[in-house]
């Protein structure tokens, strides 16, 4: 593939699979002039391992400079990529500065200079061109070529309303070339530089943690604070409104439990085995190096609920056995008994059906297969051989004991 600097400035593509390497490895190569970016397509509403600073403050210079502290200690971290700051660089300007003495003597006003320059630029309108329907206006300004010669600028003639008489600009201002600003972005209509970064192999929350020794270091001045976006941000919110309504769902859940079977110690079963096979879907994050994020969590609570299931199977089988007229330990083991295959195929269906999100690392799925497949394997154990046990403590359940003569 060939790529000419002007086609990929600022550009991103969006290549899968062993592409990316291959592609960011030619950029830096042979085009390291321009910015570019190669990425595997991501799921959701932001792109994930992204990690996102940003600065807010009055003075300009002042979030510049820390947005280069950030970033120089982003190039110090091994293996981060796609540093940058939204400000973009600085371009060449140059200001205007009227001689108001000189001015007033050539009869030419502040106002006649604003106009002129904006029709020299940016252009003047004029009037409108109808055809049919179609409004089409005219503006009047200057050509290309004059435009992007910033020498031409000394050659505007301002035309004076009160003398009736062109005057060239040169005579009556000065002019300071400068560096500015391309771009200068808000949030929260407050000046904010945003330096992003991500990493080859960390997640954002570690990639985070080794740039947080660098923002602890920044000594703003008063008046200026930093906050952190990207991957961490989006991750937060999403969880505070999960979390937001889990506490009412939650009560709803017991509440359901305690009405079906009109007792507490059985839903009180039920939920202490909940946290135990949470065990293993925190197992499964870490076996197999999944990300710890929303999917996951939905995970956790999708987990939950199967184990809720699998323990009111059980229980119910319990009271049925014990209502058809066997002693509560013979009802507990026969229960047990005749709920462990259904359950056991059961679970072995549901983690056949999510192993290929877990064999090919799906994207968006991965991190919650992993969550329900590895739980389900612990809290099949727990239902089969935990909710037995609880329910013979819970109800003072005791095995008949044998007399041999």
């Amino acid at each position: 593939m060939e790529f000419g600097a002007s086609d990929v400035e600022g550009s991103h593509f969006i290549v899968a699979g062993g592409m990316v390497k291959k592609v960011n490895a030619f950029g830096l190569e042979r085009i390291p002039e321009a910015r570019t970016s190669a990425k595997t397509m991501w799921f959701g509403p932001g792109e994930t391992g992204i990690v996102e600073v940003r600065l807010t403050g009055s003075d300009r210079a002042v979030l510049r400079d820390k947005a280069e502290v950030l970033m120089a200690a982003l190039r110090a971290i091994p293996g981060t990529l796609n540093i940058n700051q939204d400000w973009e660089n600085k371009v060449l300007t140059v200001k205007v500065i009227v001689d108001q003495v000189r001015a007033r003597r050539t009869g030419v006003t502040s106002e006649e200079v604003a106009d002129s320059l904006n029709a020299f630029i940016d252009g003047a309108y004029i009037t409108d061109y109808r055809e049919g329907d179609t409004v089409i206006p005219v503006v009047i300004r200057a050509v290309e070529e004059e435009r992007d010669n910033i020498a031409q600028l000394r050659n505007i003639n301002i035309y004076s309303s009160k003398t009736g008489k062109n005057v060239p600009l040169s005579q009556i201002a000065n002019f300071e070339p400068r560096w500015d600003p391309s771009v200068i972005k808000r949030f929260n209509q407050e000046r904010t530089i945003t330096v992003e970064a991500r990493h080859q192999f960390l997640k954002a929350a570690q990639l985070f943690a080794k740039l947080r020794p660098a923002i602890d270091g920044l000594d703003p001045p008063a008046g200026y604070s930093w906050e952190v976006g990207g991957e961490i941000e989006s991750s937060r919110e999403s969880n505070q409104k999960l979390a937001k309504n889990l506490p009412l769902c939650l009560a709803l859940v017991v509440f359901l439990l305690v009405w079906q079977f009109n007792s507490f110690r059985r839903p009180a079963i039920i939920m202490l085995t909940i946290p135990m096979s949470f065990v293993g879907g925190i197992i499964g994050l870490l076996v197999m190096g999944a990300p710890f994020g929303f999917m996951a969590i939905l995970g956790f609570l999708s987990l939950a609920g199967i184990i809720i299931n699998n323990g009111i199977v059980l229980i119910d089988r319990i009271d049925i056995e014990h209502e058809a007229g066997k002693d509560a330990y013979e009802a507990i083991v026969s229960a047990a008994l005749a709920r462990a295959r259904p359950i056991v195929m059961t679970t072995i269906t549901t983690i056949l059906g999510l192993m290929p999100l877990i064999v090919w690392k799906d994207p968006l799925f991965f991190g919650m297969a992993n969550v329900i497949a590895f739980g389900l394997l612990v809290g099949t154990v727990l239902t089969l051989v935990v909710v037995p046990v609880l329910y013979s403590l819970l109800f003072r359940v005791k095995a008949p004991v044998k007399v041999t003569g």
